[in-house]
């Protein structure tokens, strides 16, 4: 999967020559929280987000008058306020949406515009890469969350899998995360049933560590 099937296409933007107001308009009217700065080519030139906006914003001790901010909020450019494009990461249509969420999570950033050369074609954001999540995970559909505690071996992945074939349940999602349990790897099966029973009992029958069984939307 790629960040060209979850990205958001042709996102709300802002020219560097924009107002304060006029930023803070789109931000608020538009219900986004991010602005990319483009120039006259659709090449990114910086970033605004809404944290930019509130930074912005005076404070409530400011001595400053009602007419005086206004004045000087009407005169403050988007350039002056945005993160330069120098300093942003970006991602390509093309790129990996796990790398994606990889640079998303270790830069603690929000969202990464999607630049196709020096074009911004797009932007994927940390609501967008939740939704892939969801997506990903199967949430979505009715079935069970067997979560079992496997023996780290070559192997072991295709036997648990043969057992739901014998008993004809489709696989919906399978996820495998690196910490374990008195030196068992944990993994979730999601499988398209909600009649596991006779399933878990053949899996401990075989061996097989059964953490947790959870029919999915829980009941």
């Amino acid at each position: 999967m790629y960040v060209k099937n979850f990205m958001r296409k042709d996102p709300v933007t802002i020219g560097p020559e924009a107002s304060f107001y006029e930023a803070r308009a789109l931000i608020h009217e538009k219900g986004v929280r991010h602005l990319p700065v483009i120039d006259k080519h659709n090449r990114i030139v910086g970033l605004v987000t809404d944290r930019d906006i509130r930074e912005a914003s005076p404070s409530d001790a400011t001595m400053l008058s009602v007419q005086e901010l206004h004045y000087l909020l009407g005169k403050l450019k988007v350039s002056a306020i945005m993160t330069p494009g120098d300093k942003l990461i970006t991602v390509t249509p093309n790129t990996m949406i796990e790398k994606a969420a990889q640079l998303m999570h270790d830069s603690k950033v929000g969202c990464l515009p999607v630049l196709d050369g020096k074009e911004l074609v797009g932007i994927i954001t940390e609501a967008d890469i939740l939704e892939t999540f969801v997506d990903v995970m199967g949430l979505r559909e009715k079935g069970t969350r067997i979560t079992t505690a496997l023996e780290d071996e070559p192997g072991v992945m295709h036997d648990v899998l043969e057992v739901f074939k014998r008993h004809n349940v489709n696989l919906i999602s399978v996820v495998a995360p690196s910490y374990k349990m008195e030196g068992k790897r944990m993994v979730v099966f999601r499988i398209r049933t909600q009649e596991p029973d006779e399933i878990v009992q053949e899996l401990e029958k075989l061996g097989y560590q059964v953490v947790s069984v959870v029919k999915w939307p829980s009941m």
